[in-house]
C-alpha cells in the first residue's frame, strides 16, 4: 500500500507499470481527460491510494485468451488506484480501515473511485470506476439515467458508488466497439439479467473473423453487423437508427449522410428511463481526416422548458438537452460532448484536440433494448404528430402558447409511481393504478411549459400495425375536456386522417372514450 497526495506528478507515476513509463503515460490523451476530471471542482481528488498485487477478473479473462501465450511473460497481477477528495496519512487510513462500521461511514464518503492498472504496454487503464458529477432527475440539471451502483471491496470494507465501468480500448484484444458494448453490459447485466462478459469474449461473439475477412485478433474493430451480433449474443436486440441529416454538393448529389442533433436528442431522450447506455458511431477528425470510433453515452444536461408562443413546427422538451455525457476509450469516462451551431456537428475532446477544431458527426445510432420492446420510438411518433395538429387546433384560440412533447419508453411501475404522485384526483389515480399493464409503456406527454396537459400511453410490447393506445390521462379541468371531446366529434372527418391509415380510426376514437371516461 501506497499514499500519496494527489498531484499531476503522482498520477502519472500511479497509473505507470514496467512496461509504460510515467512519461508515455503523461503524453496519452487519456491522462489528459483524466488530469482535468479529477482537478474539476466538482470532483477534486487530493490523495491517491495505490493497491498492490490486484487481481481483475475482466484483464485475468483476457490475460487466459491472450496475454499467457506470448513469449513475453506478462504478469498477471495489476495494481488499482484509489482516489479521494480528502487528505489523511497512512496511519490514519490504517485507523479507518480497522474501525467499526459506524465510525467509517463519514470517510467513505469521500471516496471517488478507482482505476486499474495493467501490467501491459501502453493501454494500461483496465477496469475503471470514477463518481459521476452530481445528478438530479429534474428539469435543468444533468440526469446520469445510464449508470449504477458498485460495490467496492477495499481492505476488507465495502463501499457503494454510482458510476458506469470504463477501461481503455486495448487495440489487441478489443477495439473501440467492443469497449462501447463492454461499458453498456455493465449496466444492462444489472437491469435485464443479461451476461456481462469481457472484452474478449465480446468480440468473439461478434463474428469468427473480422471485417477484412482475417483473424479476429488482433481486433480491428467491429462493423455494425457485428456490434449488433454481440450484443444479441448477450441477451439483448439492437434498433439502429440511420442519419437524417444529408449534406449535399452544389449539384445536388450526397456527400455525406450524419444524425442531426435534433433526432439525436430525441433518440437519447426516449430510451434513457429504461437506463440501458446508448452506443454512437461517430466520425471524429484525426489529422486532417476523419475516422469511425463508437462511444457509449450514458447520460446528459437539459434545460428546463420555457414558456413560448406557438410554432409552426411541433417542439419536443428534448430540444433542451445541451449537452451529453459518453465513456470514449481513448479519452476517459463521462466525457462531455457539446452541440455545435451545425446542425449535426458535435463538439467533442477530438474536435478540441484538432488542429483545425473540425467537428465529430454521428453516423448511426446503436439503442440496445430488451428483446420484449418491439414498438420503436419512429413508431410513437408518427401518432404524435397528428394528435399535436389536432390539439394545436383545439387549443390555437384559447390558450396563447406552445405546446411541447416528450416520448419516452418506460417501466409501467414507473409510469404508475408518476400517476401516484401527480396533481390527478384520486379517483383517476385508483382507475390508472388498478389496470393492468404491460411491462413497458411508451409514453407520450404533452406540455405547456412545465405544466403537463396530457399523458397517451401506448403498449411497448405490442406489434407496429396493431391498436397500441392503452390510456390517456388527461390534466386539464372537466369544463375544457367537455369542449375537447365535442370539438374532436365536430371534426372527425378532418383530423382521423393524421394517424397511421390503418387505425385510423380506432387511435382517434380512443381518444374520445378515454376522454368520455373521465368526464363521467
Amino acid at each position: 500500500m501506497q499514499i500519496l497526495p494527489y498531484s499531476e506528478e503522482n498520477l502519472a507515476s500511479a497509473l505507470s507499470n514496467s512496461y509504460t513509463s510515467k512519461e508515455v503515460i503523461a503524453s496519452k490523451n487519456h491522462f489528459s481527460y483524466l488530469r482535468a476530471y479529477l482537478n474539476s471542482h466538482e470532483i477534486a481528488a487530493k490523495t491517491i491510494v495505490i493497491e498492490e498485487e490486484y487481481i481483475s477478473k475482466d484483464y485475468l479473462h483476457d490475460y487466459a485468451s491472450y496475454y499467457a501465450y506470448c513469449f513475453e511473460e506478462y504478469p498477471k497481477f495489476c495494481k488499482r488506484v484509489h482516489f479521494f477528495d480528502n487528505v489523511f496519512t497512512e496511519d490514519e487510513f490504517k485507523e479507518v480501515i480497522l474501525s467499526s462500521e459506524n465510525d467509517k461511514t463519514e470517510f467513505w464518503n469521500h471516496y471517488l473511485g478507482f482505476i486499474v492498472v495493467k501490467p501491459i504496454p501502453v493501454t494500461v487503464l483496465g477496469y475503471t470506476i470514477l463518481k459521476i458529477y452530481p445528478n438530479s432527475q429534474d428539469f435543468d440539471s444533468r440526469n446520469f439515467w445510464g449508470v449504477r451502483d458498485y460495490s467496492v471491496h477495499f481492505y476488507g470494507n465495502e463501499i457503494k458508488i454510482k458510476s458506469l465501468a470504463f477501461q481503455e480500448q486495448d487495440s489487441v484484444l478489443a477495439a473501440c466497439a467492443t469497449t462501447a458494448i463492454w461499458s453498456m453490459l455493465n449496466k444492462a447485466a444489472v437491469d435485464f439479467h443479461t451476461t456481462l462478459k469481457s472484452p474478449s469474449q465480446i468480440t468473439k461473439d461478434a463474428d469468427n473473423v473480422s471485417t477484412d475477412g482475417s483473424r479476429l485478433f488482433p481486433n480491428k474493430g467491429l462493423n455494425i453487423i457485428q456490434i449488433c451480433q454481440a450484443i444479441f449474443n448477450s441477451g439483448l436486440v439492437s434498433e439502429v437508427k440511420q442519419p437524417d441529416y444529408i449534406v449535399r454538393d452544389e449539384e445536388g448529389n450526397v456527400i455525406v449522410r450524419y444524425v442531426s442533433h435534433q433526432y439525436l436528442k430525441k433518440l437519447l431522450n426516449a430510451y434513457s428511463p429504461i437506463g440501458i447506455p446508448i452506443i454512437l458511431v461517430i466520425r471524429v477528425p484525426n489529422g486532417g481526416v476523419h475516422g469511425l470510433h463508437a462511444i457509449t453515452v450514458s447520460g446528459f444536461k437539459q434545460n428546463a422548458p420555457v414558456l413560448s408562443e406557438p410554432q409552426e413546427e411541433i417542439s419536443w422538451l428534448s430540444d433542451n438537452i445541451t449537452k451529453f455525457y459518453a465513456h470514449d476509450d481513448q479519452w476517459g469516462p463521462f466525457a462531455r460532448v457539446g452541440f455545435a451551431e451545425d446542425a449535426a456537428g458535435l463538439i467533442t475532446e477530438w474536435t478540441l484536440l484538432d488542429a483545425e477544431q473540425q467537428f465529430t458527426y454521428v453516423t448511426h445510432v446503436i439503442v440496445p433494448v430488451y428483446p420484449k420492446i418491439r414498438i420503436s420510438y419512429e413508431n410513437i411518433e408518427v401518432i404524435v404528430l397528428g394528435l399535436d395538429r389536432i390539439l394545436s387546433s383545439f387549443f390555437d384560440k384559447q390558450i396563447i402558447a406552445d405546446l411541447a412533447w416528450d416520448i419516452k419508453v418506460e417501466f409501467s411501475e414507473n409510469v404508475k409511481s408518476q400517476i401516484k404522485n401527480s396533481s390527478l384526483d384520486d379517483t383517476d389515480k385508483v382507475d390508472f393504478l388498478t389496470r393492468s399493464m404491460p411491462k413497458y409503456l411508451w409514453v407520450a406527454s404533452c406540455y405547456i411549459s412545465t405544466y403537463k396537459v396530457f399523458d397517451f400511453t401506448f403498449d411497448a410490447t405490442n406489434v407496429s400495425n396493431g391498436m397500441m393506445g392503452t390510456h390517456l390521462i388527461c390534466y386539464l379541468p372537466n369544463d375544457i375536456k367537455s369542449f375537447l371531446i365535442e370539438f374532436l366529434k365536430n371534426n372527425e372527418e378532418n383530423f382521423h386522417v393524421l394517424f397511421p391509415h390503418r387505425n385510423s380510426n380506432n387511435y382517434y376514437h380512443f381518444i374520445i372514450e378515454e376522454l368520455s371516461k373521465k368526464c363521467n
